[in-house]
């Protein structure tokens, strides 16, 4: 906003010509500790409820962004397969809550620890939740990967009040990159493609891995192409972590197809358990799928480090194939 003002003149001297004055903007209202732990509080029952009874409005009442897309074919693979008794209630424990300073929008990060009738896991589940209007929608819920135990995860940075900082989207300050450059370089890096050099700057993760696995595993039955990219219709967060890198948030939108070999011994591709892609398919298979990924995003010192992907959350969200 921008306000005018004039100078107070007497007599018939002239008044001050009109100046815009910038007005600051003002920071959104803070989170505090009852808000958070009452939005958890709430996903839990809510989540629970939709969960058992398959319902995308339940689900679209406390979720948002790519979770939303994500959840939602997830229900809708579950309804085809005809499955009912997939529901098990779950909850979380341990919960910490780390709040950042924004000017726009109001959001925080939970990390807690999954926990059902089957036990509770070791590795936490980085769940950030942002303020839509008068409720809260759960944005993420990436489940770090096996092993990574809490004495290894980043710490996030704090001021004296308990504060984070976040970080912009575009802002490079202080890292050897912005959780931009580093969600477009990545996707190239998950579909094997990317210079030698920029692959270098990723540590190797489940996420690669498992890729690459696919790769040579799927040869012998099909012709593989595949290309992903920055989901960028999907909001992403960043908080500054204690040694002076980020914690980012972001979704990847993967496509691969499957062109099956022909030949004298009849090939097909499948789809495991997913109702999306019924039965088997002996010409083609096309999937597309968000990823949400959470990684650690070193700063930038004279020993340069790698990005480490250190958890993830997705599915497929369409398919095809003949």
């Amino acid at each position: 906003m921008a306000g005018c003002s004039v100078l107070p003149g007497g007599g018939p001297k002239q008044a001050a010509p009109a100046t815009a004055t910038a007005t600051p903007t003002p920071s959104a209202a803070p989170v505090t500790a009852q808000e958070t732990a009452s939005v958890l509080e709430d996903y839990v029952k809510r989540n629970n409820a939709a969960n058992k009874a398959k319902n995308d409005k339940l689900l679209a009442g406390y979720e948002g962004g790519s979770s939303l897309v994500i959840d939602k074919a997830a229900y809708a693979s579950s309804r085809k397969l005809g499955r009912r008794d997939g529901y098990q209630p779950f909850g979380y424990t341990k919960p910490t809550y780390t709040v950042p300073a924004v000017k726009e929008g109001r959001w925080f990060l939970t990390t807690a620890y999954w926990k059902s009738k089957i036990g509770t896991a070791e590795e936490p589940t980085y769940l950030v939740f942002a303020s839509a209007g008068d409720s809260w929608r759960q944005m993420y819920a990436t489940d770090a990967f096996e092993g990574q135990v809490a004495a290894g995860l980043p710490e996030i940075a704090t001021d004296a009040s308990g504060t984070a900082e976040a970080v912009a989207h575009s802002d490079s300050s202080g890292l050897i990159m912005s959780p931009a450059t580093f969600a477009k370089s990545y996707a190239a890096h998950l579909a094997g493609k990317g210079t030698e050099t920029s692959k270098s700057r990723f540590a190797a993760d489940w996420l690669t891995t498992d890729a690459s696995s696919n790769r040579v595993k799927m040869s012998q039955y099909a012709k593989l192409t595949e290309s992903a990219r920055p989901a960028t219709v999907y909001p992403s967060y960043a908080l500054r972590t204690a040694d002076g890198g980020a914690l980012a948030f972001t979704t990847i939108e993967r496509t691969r197809r499957y062109d099956v070999h022909q030949g004298p011994q009849r090939n097909y591709v499948f789809r495991k358990d997913n109702g999306l892609l019924p039965g088997k398919y002996y010409t083609y298979m096309k999937t597309t799928e968000l990823i949400q990924v959470v990684a650690r995003i070193p700063p930038k010192t004279a020993d340069l480090g790698q990005v480490e992907v250190i958890g993830s959350q997705g599915g497929i969200t369409s398919g095809s194939g003949r």
